[in-house]
């Protein structure tokens, strides 16, 4: 029996930086502090919307006067905290401050509560270390906000450690571990003949749908819908949104037309994620678009990626398709992953007093075309 060596940057369970994310998203989720490294410096910290208290009361007592508040810079400028383009801004805590004023500052809770008592440095020390955490949290659904400090190197089992550089990575490279985990023929109202094919990410949180509906050919140009999961509007008829007709009508359209392929992405607002559409939502009540509302908690206008659309594509054997869709953004994503686009059709729909102004920021902010939308 002979006994290959094993290299240093994987193991059993396969790729050691992909685990290590794994893990360290993991953390996050349960309110538990990480290490981030990036061989010189290492930051402690903790995601400000999970942290447990008794983490929180460790994590600032390790500090000893040095845990900084970390937001992104939309954030900073959307609460008035800095005027920052971009980066992560550092708001100094004063003694004795609180985690529930911490989240309220952060974004978490809609009311910003004591925030003159926040200052920030324009300079935050451990800035590319952040950035790392940042991306970290929106893998996890969580609002970009960390606390966290500069510390030594210091040895401690309890956390899980992880080099801003495999961060990176995986946000430059982006991962195409789609795993096809079942499939069955589920008829539509709109698409009788139509099967559910369930596609698992390897790594990540989220599991995305390809709805099959009739015969096409894969080597001609497949009419292809790529739907981002919207619980408020495609299961209980939101009128905040357009998601729900949206949906029906791709359906009713793809079989029309003979078959093709809708992709029920689970990218939820935007990919924020529920909790974050909800609290978006509120900000929208008190006057905000929906791409200011987002920015206002941390988030880009848009956090969706589409490495995972081409590669269920890939998966399905398609490589030609006619995309029906109204944004510019998903025909230069899915070109730019190797898909060929011969083709374009839009989807109208109908708004109404709840919807307007929503739709009206996607047209006039995030450069949806014009023909998206009409009046009853």
């Amino acid at each position: 029996m002979t006994t290959e060596r094993r290299d240093a940057d994987s193991s059993i369970n396969g790729d050691r930086a992909a685990l290590t994310l794994d893990r360290a998203v993991g953390e996050l989720r349960r309110g538990r502090a990480i290490r981030i490294t990036d061989g010189e410096r290492t930051m402690l910290a903790g995601a400000i919307e999970t942290l447990q208290s008794s983490v929180f009361a460790r994590l600032v007592a390790a500090g000893a006067g040095r845990c900084v508040l970390l937001v992104t810079a939309e954030r900073a400028r959307a609460a008035g905290l800095a005027q920052q383009i971009g980066g992560a801004v550092a708001l100094a805590l004063p003694p004795g401050i609180g985690l529930d004023t911490l989240r309220s500052v952060a974004g978490v809770a809609p009311k910003i509560v004591e925030r003159a008592a926040l200052v920030a440095n324009s300079k935050p020390p451990c800035a590319a270390l952040a950035a790392a955490g940042f991306q970290l949290a929106k893998s996890g659904r969580l609002v970009p906000a960390l606390l966290g400090f500069l510390a030594d190197d210091r040895d401690d089992a309890g956390l899980v450690s992880i080099d801003a550089s495999d961060i990176e990575q995986h946000v430059r490279i982006g991962r195409h571990s789609a795993q096809l985990v079942s499939r069955a023929r589920v008829p539509l109202a709109d698409a009788v003949d139509s099967e559910i094919a369930l596609f698992r990410d390897e790594h990540g949180l989220a599991e995305h749908v390809a709805v099959i509906i009739g015969k096409f050919d894969q080597q001609a140009a497949v009419p292809v819908r790529l739907h981002s999961a919207c619980l408020t509007g495609d299961l209980l008829g939101s009128l905040r949104c357009d998601c729900g007709e949206q949906l029906r009508t791709a359906v009713a359209r793809i079989a029309a037309l003979g078959g093709g392929v809708l992709l029920y992405l689970d990218q939820e607002g935007r990919g924020i994620g529920l909790p974050n559409k909800l609290r978006a939502y509120v900000l929208q009540d008190e006057g905000l678009d929906t791409v200011d509302a987002d920015q206002h908690l941390g988030f880009l206008a848009d956090e969706r990626t589409y490495e995972v659309a081409a590669a269920l594509l890939e998966e399905l054997g398609i490589k030609r398709i006619t995309l029906l869709t109204n944004n510019p953004q998903k025909i230069n994503a899915l070109r730019d992953h190797g898909i060929e686009i011969v083709g374009r059709q839009p989807l109208v729909t109908t708004s109404n007093s709840h919807n307007e102004r929503y739709l009206k920021a996607k047209t006039e902010r995030a450069g949806h075309l014009a023909e998206e939308w009409s009046r009853p």
